[in-house]
């Protein structure tokens, strides 16, 4: 390194040292011998200064490198060993994953045998569910052509017993309309309980029971009260009660006129009141259930009409009435018990005391009329029906009606009260 020069504080010396050569005197004079030396001094000091600061910046550079790359290293050495542990967590990991995939794998292959197995089920079921639709539909057809024939069946027996029993209707010379069963009349409970012989009526009840048991039997049918047909115990018809008074048995039969029967033992006259309705209300509900509408008491009173109506007056029953014969309660196809065809019977109202108040308060304005003197109207047309009645029954029998008969016939049923009378 070259050590600049600088000059001298002043170049001229003073007269002392001047004069004395061998030796300095003045300050000055020896500030200036030795400025050059101090100038060096001070340059080689401020050059090693400058060099130890740069060994020292050297040193110190050198070992801040060092410790930074040692922490750089040990956080390298740090961050593989978390990189191979993570590693070995991954290794670990992807052998689970491997066992879960596999076992994906397995499950997905067992759903879908078991998909390929339920669809081929499914397959199979549709083909059995066709079949068996096909089936179900060819036994309905085969049912619904058997319930045809059955109710055609009904129809042909049921007409069939009411020809055996020789149902028919017959019109009188007189003009009267009369429905005959077996050759006897069947009276019209609420007009003709007093016109004809009490006999007759006997044995018109007692065939027109037979034939409605018979009836009901061949249309499978339970009736609301149940006829009891003559055996040894009893060798009268008679009817009982509904289900829950069965006990209640009426008869169907009387041994005498009910004129007479109403004075001499008004039990018995009730009873048989209460059957014959029994019986009236067999008989519509019989003709309601079959599609005839008989639903008031008029009409169900008129049993020869209702019978007629029922069984003879249509060739063919099953066609001109298609539901005749349709419920019942002997088969499944018709049950008339069941919900759907419960309805048949919602609206029939008809009651066996409904009946039988009207047929009682009938006779007792007839018994009355009878009892006293008549107007000459009524008188007169009482005489009508009972001279009719009588000229009817000699009709039957072949002989003509004389003036005799026709005034005992009046006498049979007539007591005429005199104004006198008590």
């Amino acid at each position: 390194m070259t050590t600049p020069s600088f000059p001298a504080p002043h170049n001229l010396p003073c007269s002392l040292c001047l004069h004395a050569s061998s030796q300095i005197l003045c300050v000055s004079c020896a500030q200036a011998s030795v400025w050059e030396a101090r100038t060096q001094i001070l340059f080689a000091t401020a050059a090693r200064d400058e060099t130890g600061d740069r060994v020292q910046e050297q040193l110190e550079s050198s070992a801040q490198e060092f410790w930074t790359k040692k922490a750089e290293g040990e956080g390298l050495r740090e961050r593989l060993k978390g990189l191979r542990e993570e590693a070995e967590r991954l290794r670990e990991g992807r052998g689970e994953d491997r066992a879960r995939i596999e076992h994906l794998r397995n499950e997905v292959a067992l759903r879908r045998k078991k998909l390929e197995d339920a669809r081929k089920i499914d397959t199979e079921r549709r083909v059995m569910l066709e079949g068996i639709k096909a089936e179900v539909k060819r036994k309905n057809q085969i049912s619904k052509m058997v319930y045809t024939r059955m109710m055609e069946a009904r129809s042909r027996l049921c007409r069939e017993v009411a020809r055996l029993y020789g149902l028919r209707l017959k019109r009188r010379r007189s003009g009267r309309v009369e429905y005959l069963i077996g050759g006897i009349p069947i009276p019209n409970l609420l007009t003709d309980l007093n016109i004809h012989q009490y006999t007759n009526f006997n044995v018109s009840l007692s065939h027109l029971s037979h034939l409605l048991v018979l009836v009901s039997h061949y249309l499978g049918l339970k009736l609301p009260h149940e006829i009891i047909l003559s055996n040894r115990e009893n060798p009268h018809n008679s009817i009982r009660g509904p289900l829950n008074n069965r006990l209640t048995t009426r008869p169907l039969h009387v041994e005498s006129p009910l004129s007479t029967l109403s004075r001499e033992d008004s039990q018995k006259y009730s009873r048989f009141l209460e059957g014959i309705s029994m019986l009236s209300l067999n008989v519509a509900w019989l003709c309601y259930s079959q599609g005839l509408q008989i639903n008031e008491v008029e009409d169900a009173t008129n049993l020869g009409l209702c019978m007629w109506k029922l069984l003879v007056a249509n060739d063919s029953t099953a066609v001109d009435n298609p539901a005749f014969g349709k419920v019942s309660h002997a088969t499944i196809s018709g049950y008339l018990a069941n919900a759907r065809n419960g309805v048949v019977m919602k609206d029939f109202k008809l009651r066996p005391n409904l009946i039988a108040d009207r047929i009682r308060y009938t006779l007792q304005q007839e018994t009355m009329a009878a009892d006293w003197d008549m107007m000459p109207e009524a008188g007169r047309e009482m005489r009508r029906r009972s001279v009719q009645a009588l000229e009817d029954d000699q009709e039957d029998q072949g002989s003509p009606a004389g003036p005799s008969s026709v005034t005992g016939g009046v006498g049979r049923w007539t007591r005429i009260r005199a104004r006198n009378d008590g």
